[in-house]
């Protein structure tokens, strides 16, 4: 065997590891519900802008926006539109 492949056993043992250990299954589960509300955020700004669209209203999907109304959820996209009625 190479070196290249002992080393990369070597890492894909210490990834699985690292996978089974409980220490490591709760930031994970954090990270994936993160995740899951920077997507929903991002849907729920699609679906804002399609329905601004039909008064030129627009609020730029960008990963702070998608987190901001990911985890506000609705009060999180009225302060979006809020503000950017209030700046414009």
């Amino acid at each position: 065997m190479s070196v290249e492949w002992i080393i990369g056993l070597v890492i894909v043992g210490i990834m699985l590891l690292i996978a089974a250990s409980k220490s490591v299954a709760r930031p994970v589960r954090w990270i994936g519900f993160a995740a899951m509300q920077v997507v929903i955020g991002a849907i729920l700004l699609f679906f804002a802008n399609l329905i601004g669209e039909m008064a030129s209203f627009h609020i730029p999907i960008n990963p702070i926006t998608a987190i901001l109304v990911g985890f506000l959820r609705l009060p999180g996209l009225a302060a979006l539109i809020v503000i950017k009625l209030w700046v414009m």
